[in-house]
């Protein structure tokens, strides 16, 4: 039997897309775009539109296991799910009477962004069980906290709105490989008279349909708006109605830029005089505005002062005025989610010891109390995180009992005690919210699991009454939690249901009128109600109170030294067809990126006498990885580019661009600082392997 069924991308993408499953004889046999989605339109992803590989991947784990072998080895016996809960229990009570509770940690990702398997389950569970806390600090953190310095809250413009700008500027992203569905608006405002900006290191595809590109130096982004701002203020190009009436410090703010004349911010940036200068006047000048800025640019040392420092370019113009206007950041913070409600934060009355995700490598081989018990759910660490070489010799420890929950037997899992079965999002329920659309989603099963595998709400659940805990809501099944999300009494849930999400699949969040203005009014929620170009609050927390440019952590001027010998910026941006590690196994999405790639500049490779084609490899004093040159002229002199998460058993040397890549935290909330990354590179065994 053919059966067409609804379906939800689950991934860490801001897209959310609608997919329609075709279903033959009850196995999944291929996905399209659902074409009564209002964003997803018909079309998917080069990364998803290859999932039914990943489901039926020989890769799949589809019973519990328990290892054999050496940590790292990959050597498992298959095991019953009573002998695995058993025994993750037993040595958990074990390892809480000899290290206490704090000594286990759960370690999750975005492996899926549903509200109950992504996040309510194992917090409820881990916060019941006083583990200790993890701060999940990767992706956007540093940025938010920048950004509501500026406007009090991470709550960005209406991405649908876009047709009605007349400008748009993609600031540090790629739209075509990391949120496509925005395409298909930028071109119809194209189509509506729109300018389009792309600021970037890299020559990105989207640059393609630009009518101006900026290529600035790594983490030069804010010099480059403070520039910006220079010239708006000194030749009066501002809104000075909307800064009399709704911004604070603009006084302030006017000294400040003069700190940043051109001849200093094309120093910094390597853009020149003029290029910077006709971005002004465009800005200044074509109104609605709309900046999207990207996850990227705030992955270095300085990255949540520049995401500050930009923040502050649409209340010079008055941007947040108009429908299309102001500064696109997450959206989350538009879904009234009672976050602490849900995952059970009563559960654990006193406050357990929080660890940053950014350092686990560093956390498991240093902390104090240690870490003696690692969950980890929803993540691959082993390939995507930081200083690579200290996480996996933190998961080598022989006295670290480490439980996998995963679909995949992924770097990580092959270092696990045990590994769990998990389902796709194709073979269990959840709910959605995206932090690009104001939208919520249902997701259905539209197969039955495949092997043993379970969801982690069933799994959590299950491990709860092995542990004891009976707690009610370890009795509430996935269903149960999302009535309960909706229930919440909120304006902008009001009149969606259940039934409604079955039957009409995306439904937008009670927003007032067409697009949304999210700041009502022009009421900002910071201290003084206004857009705050000078924050009392960033003082009173530490921080400069007024934008600035932070030369980055690794450079010329903080660490001249070090770039002697490492003289190359390593960006490592989205691939096409993976979404982090995510796709990486699967051969179609593979053969799509041919091969674990550098994108050199001409000059750089010229001087190590380095083709396109040959081997090289790439490294510093945290480690090294191998990779096939690309030389060109799509990165900067000085920059090189590896895109997206190889598995590190799938690449050359069985490691991955992150053996290089920094832990150290950004200057805001514990965020990642990965494109602050300093190396050497060197053509080896004559370009060949």
């Amino acid at each position: 039997m053919n059966r067409e069924l609804r379906s939800v991308c689950p991934h860490d993408c801001p897209d959310t897309c609608g997919i329609i499953a075709h279903v033959k004889d009850g196995k999944l046999v291929k996905v399209k775009g659902d074409p009564g989605h209002f964003l997803t339109r018909g079309f998917l992803c080069q990364k998803v539109k290859n999932y039914p590989e990943r489901v039926y991947s020989p890769d799949r784990v589809l019973y519990p296991l328990k290892r054999i072998g050496g940590k790292g080895s990959g050597k498992f016996e298959r095991i019953s799910w009573d002998e695995a809960i058993e025994t993750i229990t037993s040595k958990f009570k074990d390892i809480i009477s000899k290290y206490g509770n704090e000594s286990i940690l759960p370690f999750s990702g975005s492996g899926t962004l549903g509200l109950v398997n992504g996040n309510v389950a194992g917090k409820r569970f881990f916060n019941r069980l006083g583990a200790s806390s993890l701060d999940r600090t990767i992706c956007s953190k540093g940025g938010r906290i920048g950004y509501k310095y500026t406007l009090g809250a991470s709550f960005g413009a209406d991405p649908l709105a876009i047709p009605q700008s007349r400008l748009i500027i993609s600031w540090g992203t790629n739209p075509y490989y990391t949120n496509i569905h925005q395409i298909p608006l930028i071109k119809e405002a194209k189509k509506n008279g729109a300018y389009y900006v792309v600021i970037n290191p890299n020559r990105v595809k989207s640059v393609e349909m630009a009518d101006l590109f900026i290529q600035p130096a790594p983490g030069s982004d804010a010099a480059l708006a403070l520039g910006v701002m220079n010239i708006i203020i000194n030749e009066s190009l501002y809104d000075e109605e909307f800064v009399n009436n709704h911004t604070e410090g603009f006084e302030a703010l006017s000294e400040r830029v003069q700190e940043y004349p051109l001849d200093r911010v094309e120093d910094i940036t390597g853009v020149d005089k003029e290029t910077i200068r006709k971005f002004a006047a465009v800005y200044a000048g074509r109104k609605p505005s709309f900046i999207y800025a990207g996850s990227g640019m705030q992955h270095h040392t300085n990255g949540g002062m520049m995401i500050r420092t930009i923040s502050c370019l649409p209340g010079l113009t008055g941007a947040w005025k108009y429908p299309g206007g102001g500064m696109f950041y997450p959206t989350s913070e538009a879904f009234p989610i009672s976050w602490d409600v849900l995952e059970g934060k009563d559960l654990c009355p006193n406050s357990s010891r929080s660890i940053n995700m950014n350092q686990l490598g560093l956390t498991l081989l240093n902390a104090e109390p240690g870490v003696y018990g690692l969950y980890v759910y929803n993540s691959n660490p082993a390939a995507v995180l930081f200083n690579q070489r200290k996480v996996i010799e933190g998961l080598k420890r022989e006295d670290l009992f480490t439980v996998v929950h995963e679909q995949l037997l992924t770097d990580t899992a092959r270092y696990a005690d045990i590994v769990l079965p998990a389902t796709t999002e194709f073979e269990h329920t959840d709910l959605h919210h995206s932090y690009f659309h104001l939208s919520l989603q249902l997701n259905e099963p539209v197969i039955e699991p495949l092997g043993e595998s379970r969801p982690n709400i069933d799994t959590f659940n299950i491990l709860a009454k092995s542990m004891g805990f009976q707690d009610n809501c370890f009795d509430e099944t996935a269903i149960d939690i999302i009535i309960r999300a909706l229930g919440i009494d909120s304006w902008y849930l009001r009149g969606i249901t259940l039934e409604r999400l079955r039957n009409e699949g995306a439904v937008r969040l009670n927003v007032p009128g067409e697009f949304h203005m999210p700041y009502k009014g022009l009421k900002f929620p910071t201290p003084s109600g206004k857009i705050e170009f000078y924050s009392e609050k960033m003082k009173l927390d530490g921080y400069d109170p007024l934008p600035a440019h932070i030369s980055i952590g690794e450079g010329p001027l903080t660490s001249p030294d070090l770039y002697k010998k490492h003289p190359i910026y390593l960006l490592t941006p989205s691939a096409k067809s993976f979404l982090n590690s995510n796709f990486a196994n699967i051969p179609n999405s593979r053969t799509e990126e041919k091969r674990p790639t550098l994108e050199m500049n001409a000059i750089d490779a010229n001087k190590r006498n380095i083709k396109t084609g040959d081997l090289v490899r790439v490294f510093n004093e945290r480690g090294e990885c191998t990779l096939w040159a690309s030389v060109g002229d799509d990165v900067k002199e000085g920059v090189a580019v590896n895109k997206g998460i190889w598995w590190n058993r799938l690449s050359p040397g069985n490691s991955n661009s992150n053996q290089t890549t920094p832990d150290r935290l950004a200057d805001m909330g514990g965020g990642s600082t990965y494109n602050t990354n300093l190396v050497q590179i060197e053509r080896v065994n004559n370009g060949k392997i």
